[in-house]
């Protein structure tokens, strides 16, 4: 969740390539004719095509996959993990585009019909404190979905949102503004104080807390994630300090194509955030349990990259200086 003013982004417009694609004038055509059924077809074409011609990407995608689950498969498997993975990544390009361009009132009937809410009770007592409630989440799931369902819900919301393009920016901005809903682009603005402003005003703020690429990390701590070494973000911390809101985490799981369960917890009760200290760490290793579970409906794998390639090359050089004192010791027995 970044927002410190001096942060930079350190995307590049590769990241960018397929939300640029699927967001293209020709593509989001479909969403204002189609029914849900078949653009939800052909977007998925359009992202086999995607990935066809985008190799790159693909093998970027697949070998963090593959190194950081490290489960055995076969090839077979690991082909077919890759295939639910791809159809993971389009499905939330597919609720990102659903959001903006269908019909409002189609929209919202589709929300209130197909998403259920667990956990709203601890979320309505975190409210009763009057210092609004930071709803931490991940790129896990129907993530698009959640500051929709809550304010269909009656609840006051803000959302940390990043378009890639100006015209759904344009559109996201008036339909959130229909249902109350407030944005904020930390990769676009400074958005600390309009964090803490909204907060004040008892609002649920949404974020997220693996946008890796952008993290603003503790100088001497350190934490695991998906066995990766990497530095923890102190920007939730930070942020809940100045706040005093409540904290909460919640994810929206795809049960099926049309069914989505929100769950939302308090971060320090879940069994595997019991033994870490800060709520960014537990809010983390939270999200880490569940794509654990399923791999498939998260879609960061390819902003592992750079850690993936360090922690290779650590391996290899440890493994190099190994065989250097294997053979050295061995060099001394037989003198």
């Amino acid at each position: 969740m970044p927002w410190p003013p001096d942060h930079q982004s350190t995307t590049s417009p590769k990241d960018k390539r397929l939300s640029r694609f699927l967001q293209s004038p020709l593509i989001t055509l479909f969403f204002g004719h189609l029914p849900p059924s078949l653009s939800r077809h052909y977007l998925g074409l359009f992202g086999l095509a995607y990935f066809r011609f985008a190799a790159d990407e693909r093998k970027t995608i697949q070998r963090a996959l593959n190194f950081c689950l490290r489960d055995g498969l076969t090839p077979g498997e690991a082909r077919r993990r890759w295939t639910r993975t791809r159809r993971g990544i389009i499905d939330h390009y597919y609720e990102k585009l659903f959001l903006a361009f269908p019909a409002a009132e189609r929209v919202r009937r589709s929300l209130e019909r197909q998403v259920e809410v667990s956990g709203l009770k601890i979320l309505d007592q975190a409210l009763t404190a009057g210092r609004g409630v930071i709803l931490v989440t991940g790129h896990y799931g129907a993530v698009e979905f959640i500051p929709a369902v809550l304010s269909l819900k009656g609840y006051p919301v803000t959302a940390m949102v990043h378009c890639n393009t100006k015209t759904l920016r344009k559109i996201l901005d008036e339909r959130s503004a229909l249902v109350g809903i407030n944005i904020l682009d930390p990769k676009s603005e400074s958005v600390f104080f309009s964090v803490i402003k909204n907060l004040q005003q008892g609002r649920i703020l949404v974020t997220q807390c693996d946008e890796i690429n952008m993290w603003r990390p503790y100088r001497n701590k350190k934490v695991k994630f998906l066995g990766l070494e990497v530095g923890l973000d102190r920007s939730l911390d930070i942020m809940a300090r100045k706040s005093k809101a409540p904290v909460l985490f919640g994810l929206n799981h795809r049960r099926s194509r049309r069914r989505y369960e929100l769950v939302i917890e308090q971060p320090a009760q879940h069994p595997a955030a019991q033994a870490l200290e800060l709520t960014s760490a537990q809010c983390l290793a939270i999200l880490e349990t569940h794509i654990y579970m399923h791999p498939e409906a998260w879609y960061e794998w390819k902003k592992l990259k750079p850690f993936v390639e360090r922690t290779i090359s650590e391996v290899s050089n440890e493994n190099l200086q190994r065989l250097r004192l294997s053979n050295q010791m061995a060099f001394h027995s037989a003198g």
